[in-house]
């Protein structure tokens, strides 16, 4: 799967990637051990409500279309007929269009946010692997237009990395909070530590043991950075 941002295998992938950091390990030697080192990374302002389904990038949402363009007349009515009440109502309303073309426009302008609500189990079938487990993905860890991921690190190590269904039940040490936006920045080589002090990203816990470190800071920025990623949006 691509390692699209934000998402599990994104953040599975970056704690491999620091994990087999040596500028890292070391620079991050004792941190965490007379300390909580965990973080929460806040990502806030995800465009659920604004973007949808056929706004995802074609990679995601090219082979869907494709299938409901090729599949049967037959099929079509099937997924017509198993249609939950949020698309039979949005199908109903739609005139002047061939059921088909009904369907897919349906389909692709259901906001992300609505995604559970429009595409039925039969629906899922037709859906790329990539796609469902995104969509699965959102629904399970969005909270409003929020995502949590978690990091557990001590002396070099990282020895968790989870996207939080339940936030609350997590402590961490620190809590990174930022929009969206500047987490993509953050990826593309934006400085942490400077993004923190300009108060485009928002520390909860003790800034001075985050001072002692700044190479290793530094680092985990730049290994974000060195990740092949892909934005969700």
């Amino acid at each position: 799967m691509t390692r699209w941002f934000p998402s599990e295998e994104w953040l599975e992938a970056y704690q491999g990637r620091l994990n087999a950091n040596e500028d890292y390990i070391e620079s991050s030697d004792g941190w965490g051990e007379e300390f909580l080192g965990s973080f929460i990374f806040e990502i806030n302002g995800l465009p659920l409500t604004e973007t949808t389904i056929g706004e995802l990038p074609d990679e995601l949402t090219a082979p869907f279309r494709t299938a409901l363009t090729e599949a049967s007349e037959a099929r079509i009515e099937t997924l017509r007929e198993t249609a939950p009440p949020a698309l039979a109502q949005r199908l109903d309303e739609a005139t002047g269009e061939p059921p088909r073309d009904r369907l897919i426009t349906a389909l692709f302008d259901t906001a992300i946010v609505n995604a559970p609500d429009v595409v039925s189990t039969e629906l899922r079938v037709e859906l790329p692997d990539d796609l469902e487990n995104l969509l699965d993905q959102l629904d399970r860890y969005a909270h409003d237009d929020t995502v949590y991921a978690y990091l557990d690190l001590e002396d070099g190590r990282c020895n968790e990395a989870a996207v939080l269904e339940d936030p609350d039940t997590t402590t961490a040490g620190f809590v990174l909070s930022a929009q969206y936006q500047q987490w993509t920045e953050l990826i593309d080589g934006a400085d942490v530590i400077e993004a923190v002090m300009s108060r485009d990203m928002s520390l909860d816990g003790d800034i001075t043991n985050v001072i002692i470190y700044p190479e290793a800071a530094q680092e985990m920025g730049d290994t974000a950075g060195r990740l092949e990623t892909t934005f969700l949006f």
